[in-house]
């Protein structure tokens, strides 16, 4: 059986959407679905506060009230540009993983079932871990301010794919719950996001502010405009980092740009960055975890620390993966 819904129209004397009154129609608008695409398609502004009395054959603009204001923005920026890939996770979910053309894998089992498993290969065909054997620094070397970073999750996936610590040369798998693959469920990632190889938060090492490290590599999420695939590997400029508290753990979050993208020359410091892609990296970083019913995660501050922080907190933890190496606790 199929349940209709009820009508609902624009009363244009309160700026709000509800059932029509019969006793005087000519207050109302009727704003179709069709209408709405079209008024996003052509990027329809708000209307001022007196709505043209020829709206209806004109349709210049969009009645207050009628969405909210970032909902009507993301209603144009979806009508202007439906082909583009980030939509793409809101609309079904992705049966082949997204997978780096250039490198060199082995992938085992099914793409979102918890058999999931792709191991890296070197150019002889050797198994290697992405955690222990990719370099850390391009070229062997420390100087500047660009490192490796080995992609996880490609921006635009929902798929929470990570490095896998507990099993032999480290596969990317998807993260598990109840025996049941796990997905972001707060939007599609506007980021590409990975691990720093050959870094360790040491859980037996305290921050500044004498929080103990999550045991994990490095987490990093790549800003630019290209989505990159799982499994590459590419040389980015470190711009800040983020400090997030889980647990009573510190989880800190680089914060980088693909040293090629063309947004990479403008950016050097947080400052560069702009100010509503900060907003949303505090918001994600904040709120991802609602999503499954959990509390709204700790920053310790909402302001984003330069790169020079940025690079000590990944000098101090590629000590400690090579302490945890050398003891072989890791």
């Amino acid at each position: 059986k199929i349940l209709s819904f009820a009508k609902v129209v624009y009363d244009t004397k309160d700026n709000t959407m509800k059932p029509p009154d019969k006793s005087r129609k000519s207050d109302f608008l009727s704003i179709s679905g069709s209408t709405m695409r079209a008024l996003a398609k052509k990027g329809a502004p708000p209307c001022a506060d007196v709505i043209p009395s020829n709206w209806e054959e004109t349709k210049p603009c969009v009645p207050n009230g009628f969405m909210v204001k970032r909902g009507w923005e993301l209603m144009i920026e979806y009508y202007q540009n439906p082909k583009d890939q980030k939509w793409i996770g809101y609309s079904r979910m992705m049966s082949e993983p997204l997978i780096a053309p250039s490198g060199h894998f082995e992938k085992k089992g099914i793409f979102g079932k918890p058999s999931f498993t792709l191991y890296f290969k070197d150019a002889q065909g050797e198994t290697i871990s992405p955690w222990h054997d990719l370099a850390l620094y391009p070229s062997g070397g420390e100087e500047g301010r660009t490192v490796n970073m080995m992609v996880e999750i490609p921006m635009g996936r929902m798929e929470k794919l990570e490095v896998n610590k507990e099993t032999e040369h480290n596969p990317i798998m998807q993260d598990v719950k109840n025996n049941q693959p796990r997905y972001y469920r707060y939007g599609v990632p506007f980021f590409n996001y990975g691990m720093l190889p050959q870094t360790w938060e040491n859980p037996d090492k305290k921050d500044e502010d004498g929080h103990m490290g999550d045991g994990d590599p490095l987490d990093v999420m790549e800003i630019g405009s290209k989505q990159l695939e799982t499994g590459t590997v590419v040389e980015v400029k470190v711009l800040g980092v983020y400090s997030l508290i889980d647990q009573g753990e510190v989880d800190y979050k680089i914060i980088v740009v693909n040293k090629d993208d063309p947004l990479a020359s403008s950016l050097r410091t947080p400052d560069d960055i702009d100010r509503t892609v900060r907003e949303r990296l505090v918001d994600w970083l904040k709120m991802y975890k609602t999503a499954e019913g959990k509390e709204v995660n700790e920053l310790t501050t909402d302001r984003m620390e330069g790169p020079l922080k940025a690079m000590s907190v990944i000098k101090e933890t590629n000590e400690y993966w090579r302490e945890g190496r050398r003891s072989r606790i890791i």
